[in-house]
């Protein structure tokens, strides 16, 4: 019963250290966007989770940060 036991226990760290991941390379080419209901309009809206509106200029967006309390947001081009 002991031996099984021993074979599950090792069995599970083969699995664990053979499931690693080499690396996270990866993770640099995802570019996350919150762009909500600006998906796909080509406006720019605020970088947040927050549903903020859509903006044509960049510039426009920028100035609704500062004055919304997304000062330190950046601005996003929703493709």
């Amino acid at each position: 019963m002991k031996r099984h036991k021993y074979i599950m226990i090792v069995f599970f760290i083969m699995t664990l250290f053979s499931n690693s991941c080499s690396g996270d390379a990866f993770v640099d080419d995802i570019d996350l966007k919150f762009c909500g209901k600006c998906a796909n309009t080509g406006k720019w809206t605020v970088d947040s989770l927050d549903f903020n509106p859509c903006f044509i200029t960049k510039a426009e967006c920028l100035n609704y940060a500062t004055t919304h309390g997304y000062s330190d947001k950046g601005c996003v081009l929703c493709n």
